[in-house]
């Protein structure tokens, strides 16, 4: 029969307790990290689609002022610009606008497209930078 002294057995036991603790740290430090990630994908998923309609609501709005001031280009870009300046989450550079219009006569179909550079901010991931694009066409409704 082996015999143990006291010594040995309470260190055995107590290097079994410190090996779970340590595990434990890590394994909740690898959670954390994941929630954070997540957590900041979120948001920034929010943040995209919040600028998406603030151009989309923008680019609607200057459509609908040069149907009605059809010499007007510049006042329209500021109607866009505006409303993504005014976006809650923010995250939107300047607008680029091109307008599409064969005419300033009544009825002919003006077309404007807006587009705004964008690039998603997740801590610890580098994303590609994208242009995000809206189309809205209208007739001119200004009668001469």
């Amino acid at each position: 029969m082996v015999h143990h002294s006291h010594h040995e057995v309470t260190q055995r036991k107590s290097i079994g307790r410190t090996d779970q603790r340590g595990v434990a740290a890590i394994e909740i430090v690898l959670v954390i990290g994941v929630l954070i990630l997540l957590f900041f994908g979120a948001v920034e998923i929010a943040r995209e689609i919040s600028v998406k309609h603030a151009l989309d609501v923008g680019t609607y709005r200057a459509t609908r002022y040069i149907s009605l001031v059809p010499s007007d280009t510049e006042t329209a870009r500021l109607l866009i610009q505006r409303e993504l300046d005014a976006n809650v989450l923010g995250g939107a550079g300047t607008v680029q606008m091109t307008v599409s219009m064969p005419s300033q006569s009544f009825q002919q179909t003006v077309t404007i497209t807006a587009q705004v550079p964008y690039t998603p901010v997740v801590p610890f991931m580098v994303f590609a930078p994208k242009l995000l694009s809206v189309t809205h066409a209208q007739s001119i409704e200004k009668y001469p």
